[in-house]
């Protein structure tokens, strides 16, 4: 029999879980809500971050906490640059031309990486890496709590910047109506290129955060697509609070299925729960009805 006490670190551990899977999805919303564009490779900028991560901490010993400017800021370089190789070039191109780009970006990033390092399991180890905090029973590992703190701190900023500052405000405009915006004067082709690069620089931000617990490898972004796309969809199309919200729900859901049942089903429950959020309200939980 499951007890309290197992509960309540399942849900903490969910809780703490969903603040990662909250900035891979947070990325992807901001992107297919500006863009209209699905990216598939999503996860995999997410893997560049944590790569990115690795490489500065075991080259010039710098901590993961302040080397994420540094993978954020590579990163959005990277996205910046796909935009201009790649994406301008779909954005009204048919929906499967836009599938087929952005899947064969993903093929270009995962096996170029694992190319360039091998198909090969890193880890970072820092000073808190494997230390946990042991409250009345409720185990609190301390890179996990790092990591959600931080993903709070991006969230709140990501609000501010869409909601505070003129070209956040922009870019909304865009998302909500595109003739509206160009006729206002709004450069299109720029808020298209911040959004693409801070919604890969945000995956990347997830990255370096993972990388403190979690193993480092080529394919680890498939997952965290697969992931990012239940989460967008579970929230609402273009949605970041319904992103963020319904990464803590299913973060929540894995941790705390996998007491009742076997963890390698732990992901279908997650499914379930999005296949009912779609049936009921297809649009997501926060998604606008189309007139």
């Amino acid at each position: 029999m499951v007890g309290i006490l197992s509960i309540v670190n399942a849900l903490v551990s969910g809780i703490l879980i969903g603040g990662i899977y909250s900035l891979v999805a947070m990325g992807l919303a901001l992107i297919w809500g500006v863009m209209n564009v699905i990216n598939f490779a999503q996860g995999d900028y997410m893997m560049l971050g944590a790569f990115a991560t690795y490489w500065v901490f075991a080259l010039m010993g710098i901590d993961p906490l302040i080397s994420i400017i540094i993978s954020f800021l590579f990163v959005f370089a990277l996205g910046i640059l796909t935009q201009g190789l790649v994406i301008d070039r779909i954005v009204k191109a048919p929906f499967v031309s836009q599938v087929v780009s952005t899947f064969a970006l993903l093929l270009v990033i995962r096996y170029g990486s694992e190319a360039a390092f091998g198909p090969y399991t890193r880890r970072v180890e820092t000073w808190y890496t494997g230390i946990t905090y042991n409250i009345s029973g409720v185990i609190l590992p301390l890179p996990e709590i790092i990591a959600f703190i931080v993903s709070v701190g991006v969230t709140l900023i990501l609000y501010i910047f869409l909601n505070r500052t003129y070209t956040g405000v922009s870019m909304q405009a865009v998302a909500q109506n595109l003739e509206a915006a160009a006729i206002l004067g709004i450069n299109i082709r720029k808020m298209y290129w911040l959004a693409f690069g801070i919604g890969v620089g945000i995956t990347a931000i997830g990255g370096t955060l993972l990388s403190t617990f979690y193993p480092i490898y080529p394919e680890m972004g498939a997952f965290f697509t697969f992931l990012a796309f239940i989460i967008v969809v579970f929230g609402g199309f273009g949605s970041i609070f319904g992103a963020y919200l319904a990464s803590l729900i299913i973060g929540l859901s894995e941790t705390v299925s996998a007491l009742f049942i076997s963890p390698t089903l732990k992901d279908v429950v997650a499914f379930l729960i999005f296949v009912i959020i779609i049936l009921v309200k297809p649009t997501g939980m926060f998604g606008v009805e189309s007139s």
